[in-house]
């Protein structure tokens, strides 16, 4: 199969491919952060920021905008960015992919262009749908740094939870998914960074238990997956200086809560979270959950395949496209 490298494998047993095995029932794919790059210029950007401004804080948001603009990595190559989406997502299917999980930001500046994109690079290499297609939202996709008038949100063109607003989905193999908006509430809980930042730190309230609890029974003995954003830990990835950035990149608040309730329904439920681009090495565990993230997409061009088996046991393969 030529569209991917294989990286790496739960199951040091098996071979280095990455073809379907014969005894997988279920077989999911993650990936994360793809940041789909817009059509705002810089140009554009050095003009707003030359205009007057009413407060520093306003100043600030357009700096900020500013270098998020320049850190995409095919900011100038969108097009080309839009091809390797294509080809990572047409590959997927080769690989006999069942369901495609997206743990948030899908757009790189929260505006209706960047979601339509990938709206269409789904719909072409036939992603687009329920039964076969899960994403929640990620801080990128729930703040648009860039309009004094918001664009229409997240909802107008993916069917995703918000942030008291969970859902339970089952899927086939015996497989649920508990999907989780862990960005903080713009309305009634604005985190006071998103001057600067959009929604970096994450959060899980305790209405979101509350349901996820209420729904619980419906799914109790299925292997659970818990796709959430932000991260859940720190030890894992090298960027010090980023973790100790004020507490910006700590973890998401309310993660041990549901691990607690995630435990009644899966002693051994698998969390799925991206916001943190660096590549998270398989086989690492926290407190006892495995836990993956494939990395931003820009940057590592990394994925997780997930086979499930007729037992419940999950392997987990490490691929990343070739270019």
């Amino acid at each position: 199969m030529n569209f991917f490298r294989w990286i790496d494998c739960t199951d040091k047993r098996r071979p280095q491919r990455i073809e379907r095995s014969s005894d997988t029932v279920l077989r999911l794919a993650q990936l994360t952060d793809p940041h789909v790059p817009g059509e705002i210029t810089l140009v554009r950007r050095l003009r707003d920021l030359m205009r007057p401004h009413r407060s520093a804080s306003n100043l600030s948001h357009e700096l900020s905008a500013i270098s998020n603009e320049l850190s995409h990595t095919y900011r100038k190559q969108r097009k080309i960015y839009t091809n390797l989406l294509k080809k990572a997502l047409l590959g997927l299917r080769r690989a006999e992919v069942d369901h495609l999980l997206i743990t948030g930001d899908v757009a790189h500046c929260g505006m209706a262009a960047e979601f339509l994109e990938m709206k269409a690079v789904l719909s072409i290499t036939g992603w687009w749908g329920s039964p076969r297609l899960t994403v929640i939202p990620g801080n990128h996709d729930r703040f648009n740094l860039y309009e004094a008038i918001p664009e229409d949100p997240m909802e107008s063109f993916f069917d995703v939870v918000s942030a008291r607003e969970p859902r339970v989905k089952k899927l086939p193999g015996g497989v649920a998914l508990f999907e989780i908006d862990s960005n903080c509430d713009r309305s009634d809980d604005r985190h006071y960074m998103e001057k600067w930042l959009p929604n970096t730190v994450g959060k899980i309230y305790p209405e979101t238990l509350e349901k996820l609890d209420a729904l619980r029974a419906d799914i109790e003995g299925r292997r659970l997956l818990v796709l959430i954003h932000h991260h859940v830990s720190t030890d894992w990835y090298p960027r010090k200086t980023s973790r100790d950035l004020g507490g910006l990149m700590n973890p998401a608040e309310g993660i041990d809560e549901l691990l607690e309730l995630a435990r009644l329904v899966d002693p051994n439920a698998v969390l799925l979270h991206g916001h943190i681009h660096d590549v998270m090495p398989l086989g690492y565990n926290f407190q006892g959950h495995q836990t993956l993230n494939p990395g931003g997409f820009a940057e590592a061009l990394r994925l997780n395949i997930l086979d499930v088996d007729a037992h419940g046991e999950i392997t987990v393969t490490q691929i990343e496209l070739r270019n």
